[in-house]
């Protein structure tokens, strides 16, 4: 059975919510009223300080027809990273912060 860096797993699932978002052309304020949460909780989410719980993720997943195990499928991450290049022209690879606060 393989082992998941959760730590990983934690970065790809802030990156694909912010890379989503942001390639929808949405603001903070309106992501987070489709998921339910404050746009302060958004925030710390897409800068790593803090995890998504289930209800958000799966209600984030559902309004934008990503599968729910797409962080956790190295496959499948793959090849939504390819199509975000694809539609943005520039690599979507995750910035790097500092300090990862909160689960991980």
């Amino acid at each position: 059975m393989k082992s998941f860096n959760t730590r990983e797993i934690s970065h790809r699932t802030c990156h694909i919510i912010r890379d989503e978002r942001l390639s929808r052309d949405l603001t903070q304020i309106e992501m987070a009223g489709e998921l339910g949460i404050s746009q302060s909780a958004l925030s710390k989410i897409e800068n790593l300080a803090m995890m998504p719980t289930l209800i958000p993720w799966l209600k984030f997943c559902l309004v934008f027809g990503l599968p729910a195990n797409l962080p956790l499928d190295e496959k499948l991450f793959k090849g939504w990273s390819k199509e975000r290049e694809k539609k943005s022209g520039k690599p979507a690879k995750p910035k790097h912060i500092r300090g990862l606060v909160g689960n991980a």
